[in-house]
């Protein structure tokens, strides 16, 4: 519930606020209008603000709010009252240099434009300005059309930047057109590229290159080169393409088209992405969040073993203070350069800390129960994340495996398939043997998926010889990928936990299981995700494209997509017993292996107050079942009378 203020509750009042002209912000004056996207972000930070201001507890102070589109919205929602009249002068002002003759009617157009809405761009808010200047008798008439020509000249882009823009584009869809799983046509993905760029950037396409395509499947590749010149050449230079964004947009919007799973990764997005895969990353280790009490950092988490987990961060430590010594590249910098977190992007606190392993940053803390703020320094190093994860942690913070210590079952969670799970896997099943493990259970419950060679490693683990999974691309061989009987683990009852998150390699291990007859699985369908994405290196970035299909050892596809997607489809994998949870349940589960997760002060563990005991049905039902086989094979063979 919104918290109170005096007349209204907080959301209100924040709207109202906005409404009357506080959120009329964009650009380096008022308007004169409130548009939606101006709205969103007064709301992003004014709400937290009064959150902050009027909240009495730490939950009021931490009262947030969700906005559903309107960030790339420049819809008009109501006029600014303040700045109405000023702005209604100049164009009035615009209207009369028209009528005189002194001004062009070309002239007029644009202005009026100008005048009425602030620009998005920096070359149109300078012409904006020359307006200004030129109503309100700063510029004459001559000053301002030569201004007005310098500004234009600007923005305009040479053609062979355009040609290099449209032959990197034209080198994309040749490796679509290779690689992709099916059949595409080179025109029809230039036209989405184009059509893509245009409506990102809420552009019209020029009648001109309209008409070209209408016939765009049919046009040759010399031609297509040129198309893709013409438009970009129209857009010119600015800021919103510069720094490689205009081949991101046309290719991610030009893929976006073909399935989910195909896109352009820009570098940026790459090294998060590399950091999943690889499962691990350079910086010091831990988990942040903006405190919503604060407006600062908050340590959700260190890393076990990681540079800050040394340094003895702690979960709930709040950082007021980031100072690096060194840039991003490990340069010495000539002065500290210090950063408070208040207020601070979370996307940009975080690039700070992160950097070179053998570089330092150092880190003001907060935290409860110490008197004064202090400082640690910490060596940035190569951290691990952890993809194989116990029932809980113990007092060392490993992982405990054993999550029913009387019966003797395990218990192992794998969050993704990454470059380090088999190895760490494969220790969390020779603790578990040395304990006499007499039931296991694999928990794929949100994992998205990973590497496919992490998968058939995982699923060969635990089945016996024969078939794990086939791959069929759309020109070439199949391939085969059968396990072998040395070191599987054949010895327990098994149940694999899947549900609607459980996608790619987590489908490819519960299939097998399944199949093989190895597990019982338990949940919910999985996500049906039943395609092989390549990686192709491609302008600094990454091409990722479905190159195959993969089916599991009863020779069917997991691909939802290639149905209808009703429940009575054959996709993904359906758990032989079926556990549903509501959206509520599968909210508390997912918050509470996340918290399982977090490494607890030993003095203060953060507990959650008024927070009720979590059940989870599912984990419940596998450990009924696997009791239950237990206690069968405890009995042994019955004896023949006789």
């Amino acid at each position: 519930m919104s918290l109170d203020l005096k007349t209204h509750g907080l959301f209100t009042q924040a709207i109202l606020d906005g409404l009357k002209g506080a959120a009329d912000k964009e650009g380096y004056e008022p308007d004169g209008v409130v548009t939606a996207d101006e709205l969103t972000t007064y709301l992003d930070k004014q709400i937290p603000e009064l959150a902050r201001k009027y909240g009495q507890t730490k939950d009021e102070k931490q009262q947030l709010h969700f906005v559903l589109g309107g960030r790339n919205s420049h819809f008009v929602l109501t006029h600014n009252p303040a700045v109405a009249a000023k702005v209604q002068k100049r164009l009035d002002g615009l209207a009369e240099l028209a009528r005189s003759g002194k001004i062009s009617e070309k002239f007029a157009t644009e202005g009026k434009d100008l005048l009425e809405r602030m620009p998005r761009l920096k070359a149109q808010r300078s012409l904006r300005q020359a307006y200004q200047q030129l109503v309100d008798g700063s510029l004459t008439l001559d000053q301002f059309e030569e201004k007005r020509q310098t500004i234009l000249d600007n923005t305009k882009m040479k053609r062979t930047e355009a040609l290099d823009f449209a032959q990197k584009v034209i080198e994309a869809t040749q490796i679509l057109k290779e690689g992709y799983v099916k059949e595409v046509n080179q025109g029809q993905l230039i036209g989405w590229g184009i059509q893509g760029l245009y409506r990102r950037l809420d552009e019209r396409i020029p009648a001109a290159i309209r008409t070209r395509l209408k016939d765009i499947k049919d046009l040759g590749e010399g031609d297509l080169t040129v198309l893709l010149a013409d438009a970009r050449q129209h857009l010119g230079v600015r800021e919103d393409l510069d720094k490689h964004r205009d081949i991101d947009i046309t290719l991610q919007r030009m893929m976006s088209h073909l399935d989910p799973y195909t896109t352009y990764i820009d570098p940026e997005t790459k090294k998060r992405w590399e950091q999943e895969i690889e499962g691990k990353f350079r910086g010091i280790g831990i988990q942040i969040r903006k405190d919503a009490a604060s407006d600062e950092l908050l340590v959700v988490t260190p890393i076990k073993n990681s540079p800050a987990y040394k340094a003895k961060l702690m979960a709930g430590d709040v950082i007021t203070t980031i100072t690096r010594e060194s840039d991003d590249d490990g340069n010495p910098l000539a002065t500290p350069e210090v950063i408070q977190t208040k207020g601070l992007p979370l996307s940009d606190a975080v690039k700070k800390i992160l950097g070179l392993p053998g570089t330092r940053v150092k880190l003001t803390i907060r935290r409860e129960g110490v008197e004064q703020p202090f400082d640690v320094e910490i060596t940035r190093g190569q951290v691990e994340l952890e993809s194989v994860l116990g029932f809980h942690r113990k007092t060392n913070d490993d992982w405990d495996f054993m999550i029913d210590p009387e019966n003797k079952i395990g218990y192992v969670r794998l969050t993704s398939f990454s470059r380090n799970t088999y190895r760490d896997l494969l220790r969390a099943m020779d603790n578990l043997k040395r304990q006499g493990v007499k039931g296991f259970i694999l928990d794929l419950r949100f994992n998205p998926g990973g590497l496919l060679d992490s998968a058939i490693k995982i699923s060969d683990l635990y089945i016996d010889d024969g078939l794990i999974v086939s791959i069929r691309p759309r020109v070439g061989r199949e391939a085969r990928f059968s396990g072998q009987h040395a070191g599987s683990l054949l010895d327990f009852p098994m149940i694999c936990l899947v549900n609607g998150y459980s996608a790619s390699g987590s489908e490819i291990v519960s299939a097998a299981l399944q199949d093989h007859r190895r597990a019982l699985i338990v949940g919910e369908r999985s996500y049906g995700k039943g395609s092989v994405q390549n990686i192709q290196p491609f302008e600094k970035g990454e091409i990722k494209l479905t190159t195959a299909s993969f089916w599991r050892p009863t020779g069917k596809n997991l691909n939802k997509s290639s149905t209808s997607g009703k429940a009575e489809d054959e996709w993904g994998v359906v758990p032989d017993k079926v556990v549903k949870l509501s959206s509520k349940e599968r909210e508390d589960l997912a918050e509470h292996q996340r918290d399982t997760e977090i490494i607890q002060r030993k003095d203060q563990p953060i507990v959650k107050k008024d927070k009720p005991e979590f059940k989870d049905r599912q984990l419940e039902t596998a450990l009924e079942y696997l009791r239950g086989q237990i206690k069968l094979a405890a009995r042994g063979p019955a004896k023949r009378a006789g």
